[in-house]
Order: C-alpha cells, then sequence, then structure tokens
C-alpha cells in the first residue's frame, strides 16, 4: 500500500508540474537597420547593421551578408536577394587544439571542419589533435555543416558519480581509474546508451595531447570518421571513495548535419552554389513583393517585415528591415554596431545601428542615442557618454482617441502625457478626462502596457483581464442594453465602478468610452486605463458586449527627476519633451575583456582581443539582453542504470555506481437605471478575484489526489 501510494503521489505530482508549466510562448525579435523601397537601390544587411547575424566581438569572425535589388517594389527572382558566408578561421577556446573553420550560417555559428595549422604550446609547435584524428576534415566538400554546441575552456570535476553532461543527450563518465591515477576508463553514452569507450592517461609522466585528450568521431553522411566530441582532462586521481578527474577543454558540434547541398531550399531562399570555404544562396523561382503590412519568411527564424504606415510617397518610401526571431529559452544578445576605440574619436548608435533602442516601423518612431567621446582609452566624466531621447507624437491603436506623446527610455516605450491634437475632428477622449496631461514636467513617466484595437467579446462571467493585476468586469447591462454598469477591480480590490452607454443612439466617444484615472507621484487624475466598448447586450443567460479598444499604463513611476542615477548614468536635464543623461561621478574605461552595465539593461561590452595597436583597436559595442522564460519546472524522467560493464583488464579499481537521480459565470446585479459617480471610493460590492488562466486545472489534479488517497487509506 505505501508504494501505491508513493506511486500515485509520483504521479499526481507530475501531472501538477505538467499543469504549472502551461504558459505562453514568448520571443524575441532582434532587427536589422531600417531600409527604404526605392526602385532600382541595392540594400544590404550584414553584421554591424545586423545583430541577428553571427558575430564574434573576441575574434572579429562574421561575414554574412544579405544584399537586396529592389526593382518596381520587388525582390525578383533569381537575383533579387543574396546572401552569401565564408569560412574563417576560429580558435578552441582550449587553444592547445588549435582552430577550425568557422561559418555563420542563417545567423548561427556552425562547424565546417578541422584545420590543419599547428598551434604553439610552450614554443613548441604541436599536432593539432582534433584534426589528426578525423579522417576527413571539411564538410563542405560533402556539401553539410554542423552546428556548434559547446567550445568551452573553463575548468570543472567529474568524479564516477557525476558524469559530464554534454548536448544532445550525450554524457562522459569515469567508470574507473587505475591505482596509479594514470589510466582513466572513459564511456561515452547518448541517451543512456553507451556508444563508445576510452582509456585515456592525462596524469602519466610527459602525458602527451593524445594521452590527454578523449575524442569520438562518427560518419555523417559523405563524412567520415569527423570528430565530433572532444574532452580534455588536464588530470585524474583515485581517491579511497570517489575517482574525479579535471576536465579543461571541451568542444562539441551536433551528430545531425545541415544540408547545404545546391538547390536545397530554405523557406525563400535556396543553396544557389557551394565551395571548400563558402556558401552563397538566391531566391530562384521566389519573387518577393514588397507591400505595406507585410511579414515575410526569407529563411528559417529570418524574415522581411514592411511598415504599416499609412502614407507612402517619393518622399517617404515604404519602409522595411530584415530581423531575426528566437523563441528557445534563453538570454539573448542584442548588440550595437562595432566601434574602436581611438583616441578622440566620437562614436554614437541610434535605433538604425542598435536594435536594444525602442522603435516602431509603423511609425517611424523612436530617437533615442548614445554619443561617447573616447579619451585616451576612457569615456571621462561627466560627458564622456550622452544619452538623448524625446517626444514623439504616438496614434493609439485605436484611432479614434488620438494621440500620446510617447518617449524611447533605456529601450523601452514610455507615455509622457496625452496629446490634444484631434483626429477626425473627435474631442481627444483621454487628454480631455485628465487633470494632467503631461508626466515630463513632473520628472517622472509611466511603462506603456497595453495599446490595443482588437476586437474581443467580454461577458459578465468573463472579466476583461488587463495588465498589473487589473480586471474590468461587467456588473449589468440594463434592460434595453444601453447602460453597462462596469467595475475596475486589481488584485481581486474593486477600485472603481461606473456606468457608460455603448449603445444608445448617437453615443458619442465619452459614452463608449470606459476610463480610469489616478494621481501618481505629482501628476493628477491621469487616466492609466481606457477601454473603448463598440456595443453591448443583454441576453437572456449572459450579458455581453465587445470591446475594440484599450490603452493601459502602468500605476507606479519610472523617475526621471535629475540627478536620479541608472547604473552608470544620471539624469542631468529634463524638460516638457526631452530627457538627457551623462555618466557624472563615473568615469569608464575601455580595457579589454570588461563587461560594463551602462544603464538597466544595456551594457558595454569590449573584445577580449589578442592584439590591439594603431592598426587593431579594441574593439566594443553597446548591448541590450532579452529572456525568453524557461518552463517553470522541469521533472526529468528516471532513468534505470545501465549494467556497469567490466572493466579492461588493466583497470584496478571498477567503476562505481552512479547515485540515484533525484527529482529535483456570477449572478447578475440588477441593471443600473441611473449612472453611478464616475469614481467611488467604497464599491458597493467587491469584484471577483482575479482568474488564473490554468489553474482550473491543478484544483482538478488537487481533487484527483485527494481522491487516490482517501481510497488508498480505505484499502489500507
Amino acid at each position: 500500500m505505501k508504494k501505491l501510494a508513493a506511486i500515485t503521489l509520483t504521479s499526481m505530482m507530475l501531472l501538477l508540474a505538467t499543469a504549472m508549466v502551461v504558459g505562453a510562448v514568448d520571443s524575441v525579435q532582434v532587427r536589422g537597420e531600417v531600409q527604404t523601397v526605392v526602385d532600382g537601390t541595392t540594400v544590404s544587411w550584414n553584421p554591424q547593421n545586423f545583430a541577428g547575424f553571427y558575430y564574434d566581438i573576441d575574434d572579429n569572425l562574421g561575414n554574412e551578408q544579405i544584399e537586396m535589388a529592389i526593382t518596381d517594389n520587388k525582390l525578383e527572382e533569381p537575383n533579387g536577394v543574396k546572401y552569401t558566408s565564408s569560412t574563417q578561421l576560429n580558435d578552441f577556446e582550449f587553444e592547445d587544439w588549435g582552430w577550425y573553420n568557422s561559418i555563420g550560417f542563417m545567423g548561427e555559428n556552425y562547424f565546417a571542419g578541422y584545420s590543419d595549422q599547428e598551434p604553439t604550446v610552450n614554443g613548441v609547435e604541436i599536432a593539432p589533435q582534433l584534426y589528426v584524428e578525423s579522417t576527413d576534415t571539411n564538410l563542405l566538400v560533402d556539401e553539410q555543416l554542423l552546428k556548434v554546441l559547446m567550445d568551452d575552456d573553463t575548468e570543472m570535476t567529474v568524479t564516477s558519480g557525476t558524469p559530464l553532461k554534454l548536448k544532445e543527450g550525450y554524457e562522459l563518465a569515469i567508470k574507473s581509474i587505475d591505482i596509479d591515477g594514470n589510466k582513466v576508463y572513459l564511456e561515452l553514452s547518448k541517451d543512456g546508451s553507451v556508444v563508445d569507450s576510452k582509456v585515456i592517461s592525462p596524469s602519466k609522466d610527459g602525458a602527451t595531447m593524445a594521452d590527454k585528450t578523449y575524442y569520438y568521431k562518427m560518419d555523417i553522411g559523405d563524412t567520415q570518421d569527423i570528430v565530433i566530441i572532444g574532452a580534455h582532462f588536464k588530470n585524474a586521481f583515485r581517491g579511497a571513495d570517489t575517482n574525479l578527474a579535471t576536465v579543461d577543454g571541451i568542444f562539441q558540434v551536433s551528430d545531425t548535419a545541415s544540408d547545404v547541398e545546391v538547390d536545397t531550399e530554405y523557406e525563400k531562399m535556396r543553396i544557389s552554389s557551394v565551395s571548400a570555404d563558402s556558401i552563397t544562396m538566391d531566391n530562384k523561382d521566389n519573387s518577393i513583393t514588397l507591400s505595406k503590412n507585410k511579414d515575410t519568411a526569407l529563411m528559417p527564424d529570418i524574415a522581411i517585415k514592411t511598415a504599416d504606415q499609412d502614407t507612402i510617397t517619393a518622399e517617404d518610401p515604404l519602409r522595411f528591415y530584415i530581423y531575426k526571431e528566437y523563441t528557445e529559452p534563453g538570454t539573448y544578445e542584442l548588440r550595437g554596431a562595432v566601434q574602436g576605440v581611438v583616441d578622440g574619436a566620437t562614436v554614437a548608435w541610434t535605433p538604425e545601428t542598435f536594435a536594444g533602442f525602442y522603435y516602431d516601423i509603423d511609425d517611424n518612431l523612436g530617437n533615442e542615442q548614445i554619443e561617447m567621446a573616447i579619451t585616451g582609452n576612457k569615456l571621462e566624466e561627466p560627458n564622456g557618454v550622452k544619452y538623448t531621447t524625446s517626444t514623439q507624437l504616438n496614434d493609439f491603436e485605436f484611432e479614434d482617441w488620438g494621440y500620446y506623446n510617447s518617449i524611447g527610455f533605456q529601450g523601452e516605450n514610455y507615455f509622457a502625457g496625452y496629446s490634444d491634437q484631434e483626429y477626425n475632428d473627435i474631442t481627444p477622449r483621454l487628454y480631455d478626462a485628465s487633470e494632467d496631461t503631461n508626466l515630463l514636467v513632473d520628472e517622472q513617466l509611466l511603462k506603456v502596457l497595453m495599446d490595443d484595437d482588437t476586437e474581443m467579446t467580454v461577458t459578465s462571467g468573463t472579466p476583461l483581464k488587463l495588465e498589473e493585476g487589473y480586471e474590468l468586469a461587467i456588473q449589468s447591462i440594463d434592460i434595453d442594453g444601453n447602460k453597462v454598469f462596469l467595475a475596475l477591480s486589481k488584485d481581486g480590490q474593486v477600485v472603481s465602478e461606473k456606468v457608460i452607454s455603448p449603445s444608445k443612439d448617437a453615443a458619442t466617444m465619452a459614452d463608449k468610452t470606459y476610463h480610469y484615472k489616478k494621481t501618481i507621484g505629482d501628476t493628477k487624475d491621469i487616466v492609466i486605463v481606457a477601454v473603448h466598448f463598440k456595443n453591448a447586450f443583454r441576453g437572456a443567460d449572459q450579458n455581453l458586449a465587445t470591446v475594440d479598444g484599450i490603452f493601459q499604463v502602468s500605476d507606479t513611476a519610472s523617475d526621471v527627476e535629475v540627478d536620479t542615477e541608472y547604473e552608470k548614468m544620471r539624469i542631468s536635464s529634463v524638460s516638457a519633451d526631452t530627457i538627457i543623461m551623462d555618466n557624472k561621478d563615473n568615469s569608464i574605461t575601455l580595457s579589454k575583456n570588461k563587461d560594463t552595465a551602462l544603464m538597466p539593461g544595456i551594457g558595454i561590452k569590449t573584445a577580449d582581443q589578442d592584439t590591439i595597436d594603431a592598426d587593431n583597436p579594441l574593439r566594443f559595442y553597446i548591448y541590450k539582453t532579452a529572456t525568453i522564460e524557461g518552463a517553470a519546472a522541469e521533472v526529468a524522467p528516471v532513468e534505470v542504470a545501465a549494467p556497469v560493464e567490466a572493466a579492461p583488464a588493466e583497470e584496478v579499481a571498477p567503476a562505481e555506481e552512479a547515485a540515484p537521480v533525484e527529482e529535483a459565470p456570477a449572478e447578475e446585479v440588477a441593471p443600473a437605471e441611473e449612472a453611478a459617480p464616475a469614481e467611488e471610493e467604497a464599491p458597493a460590492e467587491e469584484a471577483a478575484p482575479a482568474e488564473q488562466p490554468g489553474f482550473e486545472g491543478i484544483f482538478a489534479i488537487a481533487g484527483l489526489m485527494a481522491v487516490a488517497y482517501l481510497v488508498i487509506g480505505r484499502r489500507q
């Protein structure tokens, strides 16, 4: 019975973990420099103006390029789009192995083969070990590539009970070490099945690179016996309780090839030629029209986006850019164009050259700029770094509301206040409803959370979900379907109740718009939530309404008061429409291999380059990170350990067994006949707590657990 209880509990917990992991998939888009559709022009992107291409700042690697020839608003086939990339010599992180041929391909680092160039160790040239152990050494001659998975020289300890975790399900385990601690018997497994075993001798006197390197090679397509995993062992030790070794070099490539055979198609692109060191692609059989508001897949994860702009003329041509989309959990770097540390130079980044700044292609919004004045190798305070940004008129997605003043700040879109400019001669409702309309005069900003004109239905049983814990619920609708009694709650507590009349004859913008205003800091009664109702309907079973406009800003201000500090930067001046920051009291030294936080989320990275001189100045760029959250908790499957195979005769100590894996609709209120006060501090009835999507499943699982335990208890 105890076993049954344990099994039941484990099963229920697995189901519970699965239910908790369910959620929306996020993504990160890295855009290239904005271009315009002008007949007869050719535009291009490379790693300098498109952070979606592969680039290694330390070794200055990455030479992918996309070139587009525009003919009458089209990229005609076969040469309207041309992609090129070629191999470059890349040193292993564990430098004593030498070099491999690296190639950027569709924005990722790929392995094209090993180099025969000999590395120098202690003044002596030695054999490039992974090249020597491979039969074939160039994958491009076989028209294929392998993704680079690991390239690391971090020292780590491997024991007989803790195998070395690699990618794609591989693990390298110590099975035994001889009594002198010289010979190490290793097993490589994939997905729990042993695929290779070897003895190496990292600790013997005069051990060579071959003695210290474990390797695993295999045939991939037409490429014979190429090393896909290399691990360098610094030493090994046989202890009384456990065997251990130090690994200080790992290199791994995928065991599944990416096909680059001529005529292989990748979305709109196809491989047009392959040589021993380069790849070219074109858009044969796939002409691409550049018309407004299109999103066209060019190759996997790389696409073309065109603006949904209102006016397209010779003076204001259609805007477009390429972008790369990441969907896998992880942290991604949106880098700016690479610059060099040159005494007396001034360098700058804008939304054109730094994808980390705010930019809206539809309305061509975004004007943040960072400018750096280099003195020696420093950004001296107070003016070595200057950041500027200013407000721009931004139309609401629900256009009849008019405009608000938008400002990019530290790479995000912020709300600076409402504009009194009318749209189609309609009074600007949210401006009119607010007492104060400019937050910058109070030296603060609010983050834009929602700006949407998607039509959606709200019913009395399904409140409208907003951000920061807000919900807008229909309490009742009068019998004619004209008056809608609404309650806004935050974290389950009602904060506002109102009656609007979206369906009455000749309903005005005020009749159709619900708004909630709040005093934030020194800014009095500014609208932070607005919802436009297209219509409302009272039914026999439930009330419903159609919403076709939402605007929401945060109810917590971001402080831009003069002298407010953000990492190395501080607010130096604020006007009604502009913010300026400098690096007062924070001189910044640009020396090699540094990562300096400049302001929240934005940093400066310098190269770990071997040679720095007048002809090859220190490289650096600014960058912003974006993170896609992974599953909240992953439950690893429990694997049954494979029987331990006998060690070779020369091995004295048998392999120790690995330690077990630890698993780590509410009733309607009577219709309101008279309008309730605009803002009531004490609502008559508390709104229902906010529903969390997916929790119904968790409650159901909890119920199953309870039933299971009840049944088990009775059986016992």
